[in-house]
This record gives structure tokens, sequence and C-alpha cells, in this order.
């Protein structure tokens, strides 16, 4: 019966590190509750957990999760990375990702982020990141960490992560998580593809992934550090360093028998030292090129799509930056090379020209049009996958740098992705008139989005013009008049001779998609929202909009016509003071057409 009881409370696991620790231990159930004891020493071993005896704590407990041993053991090399300071490693990423199924997940990672504040904290907003199916925060000594979730959108969330102990200014806070999580897989021919990436600049990047059952590993867009199964599962892991560049996407390749039936035979010919004839020898010309060009040679020749790659390559190398900004097709792309070659391709760009290879380029016409654009693919050394796509674009006899993409699923892929489940009622409006009540916040916690307003609409934007839709400037006049005292709440409005009332708006996430509720066209609406303090509080609010805002706050414009596309949380921040007491907070919404919404917050910095 002992052991029974054992078995269903726990699973312990003692590991002893040195044999001057070697002490008789001894595992016992006291009242339904699991115990590992030492003469001098014992802990409870709650569920899920394992108890642990090193030199250091002696006997302690921490998570019975192999992917959490694997967190840990990665963590050592990383902290021994940073110790040697070969690179400036600003922050660290760990991910450990094991496929499930197609569009099924485990996710376990370790990060780390600055405490930016000028005082202690003990919690700190982990924001914008993908929804996690009952994640699980851990420190670094295995214990559970609190945390609030605040959903942003239908598959995007916030978390706060709260700690035991605070985390001093400067200093960094570090947690593990374990979590499953939706996702998904694509297929091409008769290779499995799986992307991910953590794309934070001067950032040293693991991602270890974990294969299912019979999978063939078969190619990753990144040299791999070592390769080892778990449970009998094939496990990649890959190490990069993301520089200022912030470049972290992960790609890898395999071949899934159980779920395909395929064989090694079944392997891509170009694995097989059989390339494509077509482009064996474009290849080949690209590779003796690049090769000259870090050799030192100069190329300039914009007279076909691959000689305009290897012009740019060139002028990179040399540090030339009048002659990158020469080669971009238009004025935007100029004012962007010109700002992206001061942040990081003066000192990297050597670096970047190194990491890819050319993988394939169709062939392009001998007398294109103007505006024409043709895609040449890049892969990185050492990996035959697609990684990235550079557009040319031709005009009047040259060929220009028209913009480089990130490579997704090829054309004729299958894409296995889980479907996203009805969300109509995501946002939902009252039928009855509301009163300030139901949309008061008192002190309000800084990160949390604000759910529930007061909503008053639809307003027409009067139009006697040509065509069936007011034009942009009548609509934006209009906009910028005053048609509500936003000092004073009253339950009833006139707006051009018709009368509103306010009703509760209310929604799941913190992004407000009101065209869960209205899909009209050139319409203005109003949300109310009073804010009780316990005293004078400076704060910013965080604010996201499509297509135009305006922010009152106890009746003064705190900001004029913020416009935006997608909504877009905290895009534009305002500066605010509330005064203790009461605090009429209201946004005006504008919608020239198709989705529109907003998103409100307040945050601590």
């Amino acid at each position: 019966m002992k052991t029974q009881s054992i078995r269903m409370c726990a699973l312990i696991v003692l590991m002893i590190q040195t044999f001057a620790l070697a002490q008789k231990t001894e595992v016992t159930v006291r009242k339904g509750k699991v115990v590992a004891e030492m003469a001098s020493q014992s802990v409870e071993v709650g569920a899920g957990r394992k108890a642990i005896l090193s030199d250091e704590r002696g006997l302690s407990t921490t998570v019975d999760d192999p992917m959490v041993d694997d967190l840990m053991k990665i963590h050592k090399w990383v902290e021994a990375e940073k110790q040697a300071q070969r690179e400036q490693i600003d922050e660290t990423s760990i991910q450990i990702i094991r496929v499930d199924s197609e569009t099924r997940f485990t996710l376990a990672y370790y990060l780390e982020v600055p405490n930016t504040k000028s005082e202690p904290r003990s919690a700190f907003w982990v924001n914008g990141v993908s929804l996690l199916d009952e994640p699980r925060f851990y420190d670094l000594q295995g214990r559970l960490l609190s945390f609030h979730l605040d959903k942003t959108s239908a598959n995007r969330a916030n978390y706060l992560i709260r700690f035991s102990e605070p985390v001093a200014p400067g200093e960094k806070f570090r947690y593990l998580c374990v979590s499953k999580l939706d996702g998904s897989l694509w297929q091409h021919g008769p290779l499995w593809h799986l992307q991910a990436g953590w794309g934070a600049t001067n950032c040293l990047n693991y991602f270890r992934f974990i294969l299912p059952e019979s999978a063939i590993f078969v190619d990753s867009n990144r040299p791999v550090a070592v390769t080892d199964t778990v449970e009998g599962n094939v496990a990649v892991t890959i190490r990069n360093f993301t520089g200022l560049v912030g470049d972290g996407l992960f790609h890898i390749a395999f071949l899934w028998p159980d779920r395909d039936g395929t064989t090694l035979a079944d392997l891509p010919p170009k694995y097989r030292g059989l390339p494509d004839s077509e482009q064996e020898d474009i290849v080949r010309e690209g590779q003796l090129g690049m090769a000259r060009i870090l050799a030192g040679e100069v190329i300039d020749d914009q007279s076909t799509p691959l000689t305009t790659v290897g012009t740019l390559c060139s002028a990179v190398v040399r540090r030339d930056k009048q002659r990158v900004i020469d080669l971009m097709a238009n004025s935007f792309l100029k004012g962007i090379a010109a700002l992206q070659y001061d942040q990081f391709i003066h000192e990297q760009g050597t670096k970047m020209v190194e990491a890819f290879g050319l993988l394939s380029t169709p062939t392009w016409p001998e007398a294109p049009a103007n505006g024409y654009e043709h895609p040449v693919h890049l892969t990185r050394k050492g990996s035959l996958l697609h990684d990235a796509t550079i557009m040319t674009v031709y005009r009047d006899g040259k060929w220009y740098w028209g913009g480089l993409n990130y490579a997704g699923p090829a054309t004729g892929s299958t894409v296995h992705k889980k479907e996203a489940p009805a969300d109509d009622r995501s946002v939902t409006l009252s039928k009855e008139p509301a009163g300030l009540e139901v949309a008061t916040y008192t002190d309000p916690v800084p990160g949390q989005f604000l759910r529930d307003w007061l909503f008053l609409g639809l307003v027409q934007i009067p139009w006697e013009g040509e065509g069936y839709f007011p034009d942009e400037k009548a609509a934006n006049a209009f906009f910028d008049a005053k048609a509500l005292d936003v000092m004073r709440f009253a339950p009833k409005v006139t707006i051009l001779e018709n009368d509103f009332e306010w009703t509760h708006l209310h929604s799941e996430y913190g992004v407000v998609d009101l065209t869960k509720v209205y899909d009209d066209w050139f319409v203005i609406a109003y949300a109310w929202a009073q804010i009780e303090m316990s005293e004078e509080t400076d704060a910013v609010l965080g604010i996201g909009c499509d297509d135009r805002l305006s922010v009152w706050l106890n009746g003064a414009l705190v900001r004029p016509n913020i416009k935006g596309g997608p909504v877009g949380v905290d895009k534009d921040r305002v500066p605010v003071t509330f005064k203790k007491g009461k605090n009429q907070l209201v946004l005006k919404i504008m919608n020239y057409g198709g989705p529109w919404g907003f998103a409100c917050r307040l945050l601590d910095e």
C-alpha cells in the first residue's frame, strides 16, 4: 500500500552528484504526502515534482519534466558562453519544441528580461506572444510562479508573471515556461517543414526540436549543434547569435514515415547529389562570384538579376554606403537602406553576405517591361532549404534591389493548421442603456487592457457630394469637429438631430474588434470609461486604432488624430496625469471602411 501511494502521489528521482554527499535517503508517506528525508534534512515532494541531492543546496525539489531538465542543461552552456565574452550578448533565449501532431506542439522555453525600472520589481509583462494552453511558469529553482493572462486577440496574449523575490534595477527576470501550443507544419513534396524564431538583437538563441516518432531529420537552415534522442525520438539542437540584425529564424525539414508512408527512398534528389540540372550552372556561377567578392574583387554590373545581387554584396563588403543606396529600386527602399546601413550593415554586412548562398532563380526574360520583378532564392551555407528571396526590379535597362523576404511555405505546399473557432461573440453590446458603473476602473493595474466601455454610435458621416461615400477630406473634417460634451457624462446625447444612448460594450480580448458588432463604413463612434484613482498618478496610455482615434481626459484633448492601419497594441503612447478621484476617459473612433477597432491600457512606462 505504501509503494502504491508513492506512485500515485509523485515520481521521486534522487540525483547524487558527489560521493561526499552520499547519505542514507528515505522516501516515506506521511498523511498522504510524499517526503524525502536525510539525517539532517527533509523535503515534501508534491505531484509533478522530484527530489534532487546536490552539493550546492543539499536535498531540494524541482520540476519533474525532461524538457525542463534539457532547458537547464542548455542554460549552463549559455552561461559558459556569456562568461567567455566573445559576443555582446544582451539577451538569451532557449526554446524546446516537441512536435505532437501536425497542429499541436509542446513548448518549453527559458527567457530572461531586464528590469528597466529604477526600483526593484517582482512582476513584469510578457507582451504580444502566442496564446499558450495551460502554461506553467517556473523560476530557476523550479518554483511555480503565478501569472495573469490578458488576451489581446483569439490567438495572442500578454502575461503578467509574478516572482517570489524582487528583481533589482538592471538585473534580469529569469524564468521557464512549459505549455501546449497550437501551431502549424507544412508539407512540400515528401518533406515536412517547421519554422520558429526569436528575433531580438544581440540575442544568443538555442532551439531544440524534438521530432515525432519515426521522423527522419533531413536539413536545417543553420548548423546543428547536436543531435540525440528523447524517448526514442530524434532531437535536433541548433544555436545562433542574432547580432544587430536580429536574425533569429530557424527552419528544419524531416521525413515522417508513420504519417505519410515515406522512406529514405523518397529523399529529394538534391540531397542525394542530384541537383536540378537547369539550376546547377547558375548556382555554381553564383557561388564562385560570391567567393570572389569575399576575396576582395569588385563587382559592379546591373545587367541581370544575379549580377545585381552580386553588385550589392560587393558594395556591402566594401562598405560603400552610397553604392548600396543607389542600387535600391525606389526612394522608400533608399531611405530604409540608409537607416539600416548605419544601424548594422556597416558593421555586420560581411557576415550577412557570408551567411547566405544562392539556391535558385527562374529564367528571366530578355526584354522585360519596366517594373518587372524577378526573384532570386537564397539558402544558408551548408543547407539546401529555401530561406529567403531577393526581389530584383527591372527599370530602363538595369536591375535594382526590390526587397528581401524570408521564405515561408512554397507554392504547392500543404499547410496543416488548426482551424480557429468561430469568434463572433468576442465583442458584445448590451441591448439596454447602461451607466458609468459598467465601465468604471479603480486603480487599474498597469498593463491590463480596458475591456469594458460605454459605447455610443454609430454616427454616420454626412455627405452630399458625388459618389456613395464621402471623400477622406470631408470625413476628416467631420471627425475633427466637436459633437459631444466629453467633460460631463450624459445618459442621452443628440448628434446631428439624432438621439443616442450609451450601451455597455465588452470585449473578451484587449483589442476591441468593432467589426464584430458593426461593419458600417464612414462612421464615428465614442467609447467612455471612468478611472478612479486613490491618488494623483502620472501614467502612459497605450493606444492602438484602426482607422483614426482621438483621446480626451477630463475634457482635455490629450492626443488628437491617431492614425492606424490594423490595430497595433501600444502603437501610440500618450502621457497623462490622472487626478485623485474620478477621471473621465473618452475615445472617438472613425472607420473609413473595412475592419476597425481600438485597444487601450495603462502602462507604467
